[in-house]
């Protein structure tokens, strides 16, 4: 008998992916390496944490919209705490010194106010998109409808080159990006996974290759990144064709593996997936004061393991000061 793994650990291991895409580890040892570890294979982090939502929240929705109103209450609540604890590394940053009321609407509303917290609006517009498309239409069509939204995304950023060829194209995406700065939002990037997160809860048709086809569509997708990179094609590399049926039969085979969720492993990988720029920053003050920055900060491998390590300890004393406060009040 296979033992069954939690989900939550999936999300926890995948959460370190995210902190690669931001530090690029083996940029130093290999750019090739790197590119393929961190915009190729970490991009499966993202549409995981997607279609995890999709699979636990959107079924439960549709018995009561309740359900999905207190969720989007609570990551709402969460994007306000991640703008507020960022804002002293805007001003740092200088990204307040010209200050452009459009582009802070833009940036809260679709962009995010710092390079990883596009996520958090993106999952609020595209889990309502993703109900009320299920809702009116069924999920059949839904899911015809989020793959035409995604396509028109990936041929803007993934397929830029491409598309820059066409004027009438040009001229879209320039409307498109007047608007965002790039198209994995809640728009175009979220709903389809979303979906697909939903059609598995809703679908149990779990098969033993599903396995083995996700290695097909990785290999595939693998291929796809290469040659978009090699040809200079890429806006920006987070949207793949293949990576559709790559999460779609990697969920399915993960999730037939799994057993009932962890708090705190979840906790855990949204604290590293919101902290860890935090202390990417302090990581490179303490280095620079100490004298240290060539070893600790140039080492984009060191770099990596101290923020990975530092902000996993971190948020396992805050779950177990947090496990302690809660049975303190019980």
């Amino acid at each position: 008998m296979i033992k069954k793994n939690n989900i939550d650990v999936w999300r926890f291991i995948v959460s370190f992916l995210i902190v690669a895409i931001h530090i690029s580890p083996f940029d130093k040892i290999s750019p090739e390496f790197d590119f393929f570890f961190t915009r190729i294979f970490g991009r499966i982090a993202v549409p995981l944490f997607l279609m995890i939502t999709g699979y636990y929240i959107l079924d439960k929705s549709f018995e009561n919209i309740q359900r999905l109103k207190d969720y989007t209450k609570k990551i709402l609540k969460l994007y306000l705490f991640c703008i507020l604890l960022y804002i002293p590394i805007n001003i740092y940053m200088g990204k307040f010194s010209n200050i452009n009321i459009i582009q802070i609407v833009k940036d809260v509303l679709i962009n995010g106010t710092l390079y990883h917290l596009w996520y958090f609006p993106a999952l609020i517009l595209g889990i309502w998109i993703t109900y009320f498309l299920i809702k009116e239409i069924g999920h059949n069509k839904a899911f015809i409808i989020t793959i035409i939204l995604y396509l028109i995304g990936l041929l803007g950023d993934s397929y830029y080159g491409i598309t820059v060829m066409n004027s009438t194209l040009t001229n879209i995406y320039d409307v498109i990006f007047s608007i965002c700065d790039y198209t994995r939002n809640g728009l175009f990037l979220a709903p389809i996974f979303l979906c697909m997160g939903y059609i598995i809860k809703t679908h149990k048709n779990h098969s033993n290759l599903d396995l083995y086809l996700g290695v097909i569509f990785f290999i595939f997708m693998t291929i796809e990144g290469i040659i978009l990179h090699y040809f200079n094609l890429q806006r920006h590399d987070s949207m793949y064709i293949f990576l559709i049926p790559l999460m779609y039969f990697l969920f399915k085979y993960l999730i037939s593996k799994s057993k009932n969720a962890n708090k705190n492993l979840r906790g855990i990988a949204t604290g590293i997936y919101i902290l860890h720029p935090l202390f990417i920053v302090a990581v490179r003050f303490v280095s620079g004061t100490l004298g240290l920055y060539e070893i600790l900060v140039e080492n984009n491998l060191i770099l990596y393991l101290i923020v990975s390590f530092g902000t996993l300890i971190f948020m396992i004393i805050f779950e177990k000061i947090k496990g302690l406060l809660q049975n303190g009040k019980h």
